[in-house]
């Protein structure tokens, strides 16, 4: 049991991993991710209302599909960027970085009615997650002792979920009355976010030696472990982006639920996890190896697709309403975050300080590179076979990620 006094407010930041440099991050994390939260669930709606022809549902998918292979792609240069931005300039530069093409994403959706249009806008959106992720790892890696660096991503991941849970309410409500109600505001929320962050990072400085190594010499020195890891994410990461933003529109457009009880279901997800992320925090900081964990984890998210197809339809056989079923199934799919904090431990821990921004740029950048057609296949596959068969297609691939996690790890 951690024997250490939490009553005063300073022994418990500290014992929850908390220390001016990631009380930036945390500020970063839940004020960029409100102002994505309150509109990103729902850009699936909003493309079908703008959309032209019979089947508004399809012309969506396709939009969304469109939407999220590039998100995965302008990714993977993001993290790359990101990583580079932070070893050469420090975390403070890096973070404030994150947030510029959040309001230049803002201003096309503030200004554009056309679903390319929007999409391109959406896309800047996206993209301040990719470019913060490196440098928020070296704040952790950095300035938080190992056995506090768990529960240091689980406060990120609290922060990082808050948003989800409250934007996709708050979203729900508004795009009744226009999805442009709320833009304005979020638009705030990042020029605030990044003047607070920018101020608390003032004492981190970049690396003493910021001269670069080559990509291809960093991507030589993963670890076996970490390349173990990251073959098995690129499996569950394609499976998982064959539903991930399609779901809530096949929960409206093909199940016939209104966007307030889709934004509910959302908000569900992100509150199951949030409330993990402590105790399940403490207990990975206290365990030999996280790697069980992270099994788990894999699990369940190869589980939702699988789930979103069966549940709705064999819970209502036994007296569940078809609302009841959903919200078992997104339950367990928020029940999927147990093991993310303690994978984003491993892979922080996993690489040398000197070079850990970089590093871990360049193992999201290849994962994200890797598995960036995923979603437009499956809007090609939901036009041929339909949602359902491309959801349980998705599942099988990440049960195919998490059964190779599984093997490695018993070695």
């Amino acid at each position: 049991m951690d024997k250490q006094d939490t009553t005063s407010p300073r022994n418990a930041a500290s014992w929850l991993g908390i220390n001016r440099a990631t009380l930036a991050v945390l500020v970063v994390t839940a004020g960029l991710g409100m102002s994505e939260e309150v509109w990103r669930s729902f850009l699936a709606i909003h493309l079908k209302d703008t959309a032209q022809g019979v089947d508004q549902v399809l012309a969506a998918a396709k939009y969304m599909g469109l939407f999220a292979a590039l998100v995965n792609l302008m990714e993977g240069f993001g993290y790359m960027v990101g990583g580079a931005v932070a070893h050469r300039m420090g975390a403070r530069t890096a973070l404030l970085v994150s947030a510029a093409p959040m309001l230049a994403g803002f201003c096309i959706l503030l200004l554009s009615h056309h679903p390319l249009l929007i999409v391109a806008g959406a896309l800047l959106l996206t993209n301040w997650e990719a470019l913060s992720v490196p440098a928020t790892f070296d704040v952790v890696g950095s300035e938080v002792p190992k056995d506090r660096r768990t529960i240091a991503f689980a406060m990120q991941s609290i922060q990082k979920r808050l948003p989800k849970v409250l934007g996709p309410l708050i979203g729900g409500l508004v795009i009744s009355v226009g999805f442009w109600v709320n833009l304005t505001a979020a638009f705030g929320l990042v020029v605030v976010a990044s003047i607070i962050q920018f101020l608390l990072l003032a004492r981190m400085k970049p690396k003493s030696d910021p001269k670069p190594v080559p990509w291809r010499e960093l991507m030589r020195r993963i670890p076996p472990e970490l390349r173990t890891l990251l073959t098995a994410e690129i499996l569950l990461r394609w499976g998982d982006w064959f539903v991930r933003d399609f779901a809530v529109l096949y929960v409206v457009g093909v199940l016939l639920r209104s966007n307030a009880e889709a934004g509910v279901l959302v908000a569900v997800t992100s509150l199951t996890a949030l409330v993990t992320y402590v105790p399940m925090g403490k207990l990975v900081d206290r365990a030999s190896s996280p790697k069980p964990f992270i099994g788990l984890t894999f699990a369940l998210f190869a589980l939702f697709p699988i789930n979103l197809v069966f549940l709705p339809k064999l819970l209502p056989r036994v007296g569940v309403p078809v609302m009841g079923a959903l919200v078992v199934v997104f339950v367990l799919n928020g029940l999927r975050e147990l093991g993310e904090p303690a994978r984003k431990a491993l892979i922080a821990g996993g690489f040398a300080p000197e070079v850990r921004a970089r590093s871990v740029g360049l193992y999201w950048g290849l994962r994200s590179f890797a598995f960036f057609p995923a979603p437009f296949i499956s809007y090609l596959l939901w036009s041929r076979v339909g949602p359902e068969a491309t959801f349980l297609i998705g599942g099988g691939i990440g049960l195919l990620g998490t059964a190779w996690f599984w093997l490695r790890m018993k070695r």
